[in-house]
């Protein structure tokens, strides 16, 4: 499902426009469908007849709209009332109409009419916010904030046109002074700013409405947002005669005297990808306490000194060994970032044979961001997990830099570093250097705990492995089936008490209930 900016939906209508569907054509559309959706989701004609809708009006296509919408729920037995929330622009070609249907228009601007709307709303069974939609570019100011006020006040239940208003359509920042809405009926495309927010509490359950926008004008749209249906058309393929080299095989490069669980949890969702084979090097002051944990998987251990930190060059040849004969490495959960696992790390990658795919987590990441141009000393394809802390240091930014701006900044590191970019957090992004953007639609508190980076980096490791020339897609698979496994824990679990583990025992669950499904 493609996710738009607001100036990518003006350059979508205007294309419309010159394919033969107006800008009026359009707003006839939208509030027709608008209308439409209310009355279905009330059930019947006869459920709506009567009902009392007070629809907010703003000063641009929106209230617009509004105005259009209004006048079908008025024709179809409603009582409408449209509250002027902006000044509005003369002549009106869309309240005349709306008038002569029954609409009855207040203007919400007097001195009186925060006290008028309080009155209106205490008979009114539904709210249709049409103030702003895609407009919200500056802080909301009065009286507008206190009108909104009141309707929040009321708990009267609110309908959004196309977008709440105070919700920014391409950032996703949402204006405290804002109306949240029960329901958001979006307009033609989805926004890129609800998706990136992922804030279900501002924009209640959304659908998107057809608009008559012609097929075919949104080929310049690069960003999307992961469906279920696209996440099972990457899939790799499992054919029934298939053996385990057939599907690849990963190594799992972490561990370390310190952190033992990091490289576990990695291997385990390995081992849960649908990789053939899966194998795991880790320091010997590692392997001695972890060795055989994930039954699976295949361990050998690194060279280490007495005191447990690598000795990097004969550790170092030993991974590349392992390496030569997989098709996709892991690098970094749970490594460690002391001058051992430094070299170690920068010996490793470049030596390795220069077409290996390669997933860098963890302290991989962090001990590249000490490396003067990186990205330039090894050729491998790769796939960067960073998480805002970790793109803060790649970027040589502040955290609060890269969560003002998630979207650019994924863009910008995949462009880079000429290398696929996971900028993990709520609606996770996924941006390839050839300006790709796809977006995560799971947003889950309970992901945010240790550990759950590392079984993101193992099921991307496995999954990379059956399909290694596909990186940006696999990596948006793994985004998608981890959210997918992490709804799961959520429902069984909730948010505080669910677990990375947790996760992981549930990421064959999209498989099992998509294509095994439909083999039934």
């Amino acid at each position: 499902m493609k996710l738009v900016t607001a100036a990518e939906m003006q350059a979508i209508e205007e294309s419309s426009v010159e394919a033969g569907v107006s800008l009026d054509d359009l707003m006839e559309n939208a509030g027709l469908a608008v209308a439409e959706a209310i009355r279905d989701d009330l059930g019947t004609h006869a459920e709506l007849f009567g009902k009392r809708i007070v629809i907010l009006i703003g000063p641009g296509n929106n209230g617009a709209d509004g105005f259009v919408a209004g006048r079908h729920l008025s024709n179809w037995g409603a009582k409408v009332t449209a509250v002027l929330c902006a000044n509005r622009k003369t002549p009106d070609l869309k309240r005349d109409p709306a008038e002569q249907a029954g609409v009855t228009v207040e203007d919400g601007l007097t001195d009186s009419g925060t006290q008028l709307l309080q009155q209106r709303l205490a008979t009114t069974d539904l709210v249709i916010d049409a103030v702003l939609g895609t407009g919200a570019s500056r802080p909301i100011a009065e009286p507008l904030s206190s009108l909104l006020f009141t309707v929040l006040e009321s708990a009267v239940p609110v309908v959004a046109l196309d977008l709440p208003t105070g919700l920014n359509s391409d950032t996703g920042e949402y204006d405290v002074a804002g109306l949240p809405a029960e329901t958001t009926l979006v307009l033609g495309y989805p926004k890129i700013g609800p998706a990136l927010s992922g804030d279900f509490t501002v924009t209640g359950e959304s659908s998107v409405l057809d608009i008559g926008i012609p097929d075919g004008l949104d080929s310049q749209i690069t960003a999307t947002l992961i469906t279920a249906d696209d996440a099972t058309e990457l899939l790799p393929e499992r054919p029934i005669d298939g053996h385990k080299g057939t599907f690849g095989s990963t190594l799992i490069v972490g561990g370390s005297k310190d952190y033992l669980g990091a490289v576990t949890m990695a291997t385990d969702a390995a081992t849960r990808s649908g990789a053939g084979l899966t194998f795991v090097a880790t320091p010997k002051s590692a392997y001695d306490r972890i060795g055989g944990l994930v039954p699976e998987a295949m361990y050998r251990p690194l060279e280490s000194h007495a005191n447990g930190d690598l000795s990097p060059t004969e550790a170092a040849l030993t991974a590349i060994e392992m390496a030569s004969r997989r098709t996709s490495i892991v690098v970094g959960p749970g490594l460690g970032s002391n001058s051992s696992a430094t070299e170690f790390v920068s010996t490793l990658l470049s030596q390795l044979q220069p077409d290996q795919p390669v997933v860098l987590d963890a302290d991989a990441l962090n001990i590249l961001a000490k490396t003067y141009r990186w990205w330039e000393r090894f050729e491998n394809p790769a796939v960067l997990t960073p998480h805002p802390g970790e793109m803060s240091r790649l970027l040589g930014i502040s955290t609060e830099q890269v969560q003002l701006n998630r979207l650019a900044i994924a863009l910008e590191a995949a462009e880079k570093f000429n290398r696929v970019v996971v900028l993990k957090g709520a609606a996770t992004l996924i941006a390839s250097p050839d300006g790709r953007l796809n977006v995560s639609p799971w947003v889950n508190s309970g992901l945010a705990k240790g550990g759950s980076g590392d079984v993101l980096a193992g099921l991307l490791g496995g999954l990379v492995a059956q399909q290694p020339e596909d990186l940006f897609e696999m990596a948006s698979l793994a985004v998608f089936i981890h959210g997918y496994a992490a709804d799961s824990a959520r429902s069984e679990f909730g948010e505080t008490g669910m677990r990375p583990t947790d996760v992981i025992s549930r990421l064959g669950s999209f498989y099992r209930d998509t294509v095994q499904v439909d083999r039934q």
